[in-house]
């Protein structure tokens, strides 16, 4: 008999991990309650779902962070602890207790006053755990900015940093909000993305580009073609590339895609044989 799978949400935000934070933020700013804090937070949690508990957390952050935005937010990040380590291609997806951070900054710091430097204070978030349901309001109201933003963080140091450049413009990510921009926004981000050397980053471009093979397989067939050509990206990578973005319509049998992913192995192949 198989034990009974623990639900993610029990995995992901228990006790001692609200514990663990309430912790952190005491060690920076002594006027946290921290016990009110973590009763608080758990008193609810067997009523939540996991998307829930990140809400219900931000929540009760509101109600013991100091009023000032900007203030509670330089607290959240002087309680962070470090970053996870930008040498790593892969395999560090961080902690989901850090989500409820990012889900206040959106909260409140999603303003005209504030948008750079609640940017700035994302960033610092998403290479601790993903901000990409957080960014999503400030691309809705600040597109231009947000998109500048992104595509100078495309370059940044911390593959966490690039991903999210991906992953928080997707147009269907699970979990989260939809953007009113148009699905084709994130192509210019993408072009830098596709040839990143870590797999954590080309994943969120290969899901990013079956997002939008949903909605104009044409767009993201040529995307796909147009990278392969350029070179940029080593031919194995670039296979799992294309058959992690080409996937939905391979299993439709879409004549194009199926094309593109069979010529994409055997560029591979030819290449592993002339080594």
């Amino acid at each position: 008999m198989t034990a009974a799978r623990i639900p993610l949400k029990d995995q992901f935000f228990t006790r001692e991990k609200v514990e663990l934070i309430a912790r952190e933020i005491e060690r920076v700013d002594p006027a946290f309650r921290g016990d009110e804090f973590v009763a608080a937070v758990v008193a609810r949690f067997p009523e939540l779902e996991l998307k829930a508990r990140i809400d219900w957390i931000a929540t009760c952050l509101e109600g013991n962070l100091p009023h000032d935005f900007r203030r509670a937010a330089g607290v959240l990040v002087r309680s962070l602890p470090a970053a996870a380590d930008p040498a790593l291609s892969d395999g560090d997806f961080g902690d989901f207790i850090y989500a409820p951070y990012a889900e206040y900054i959106a909260r409140r710091g999603c303003t005209v006053a504030d948008p750079e430097f609640s940017l700035a204070t994302l960033r610092e978030i998403t290479t601790r755990f993903s901000a990409e349901f957080a960014i999503r309001p400030f691309l809705d109201a600040f597109p231009d900015q947000v998109l500048a933003t992104l595509l100078v963080w495309t370059e940044d140091e911390h593959y966490h940093v690039r991903r999210l450049c991906s992953e928080g413009t997707r147009p269907r990510l699970p979990w989260a909000r939809n953007l009113t921009l148009p699905y084709e926004v994130g192509i210019p981000l993408l072009d830098r993305l596709f040839a990143d050397p870590t797999r954590y980053v080309t994943r969120s471009v290969a899901n990013h580009v079956n997002d939008i093979s949903r909605k104009d397989p044409d767009l993201a067939l040529d995307t796909l073609e147009r990278w392969r050509g350029s070179g940029r990206q080593r031919p194995r990578e670039m296979s799992f590339v294309i058959r992690h973005a080409a996937r939905t319509l391979v299993r439709a049998d879409h004549p194009r895609a199926l094309d593109i992913v069979r010529s994409s192995r055997a560029e591979t192949r030819q290449v592993k044989d002339e080594r």
